[in-house]
């Protein structure tokens, strides 16, 4: 994951600090094709905006065991790096809410689309 969209603006930003975003403003599902295994995958896009005034959306590639619930309002967002433990390519990240259980995913690649301050 390259964090440089993110530290053009904060300096300081970590992995940690994406538990800044508390309301998600759009969600779209898509489904690719894989040009050399014609495999198919989904991808996920995901904007959040923080009380701080940033706004994010993040594309999740190739997204499984996916779970929604709930009106958008999260309690902290979270991006673990699962490859330390040896998690297979397709799930490299485990991505969720801290306390309320709204999202759930894995993925295996986490690309930041943009970064701005509203």
């Amino acid at each position: 994951m390259n964090l440089n969209k993110i530290k053009s603006i904060l300096p300081d930003f970590q992995m940690s600090h994406f538990n800044m975003f508390d309301t998600i403003i759009f969600l779209k599902w898509e489904t690719t094709l894989d040009n050399n295994s014609w495999e198919e995958h989904t991808n996920l896009i995901l904007g959040m905006t923080s009380p701080d005034n940033y706004k994010i959306f993040i594309e999740f590639v190739d997204v499984n065991s996916w779970r929604f619930h709930g009106s958008g309002k999260i309690s902290g967002f979270y991006i673990k790096d699962m490859t330390v433990r040896g998690y297979e390519n397709n799930s490299k990240y485990e991505v969720g809410d801290y306390e309320e259980n709204e999202i759930g995913f894995y993925c295996s690649d986490v690309i930041i689309k943009s970064f701005e301050r509203r």
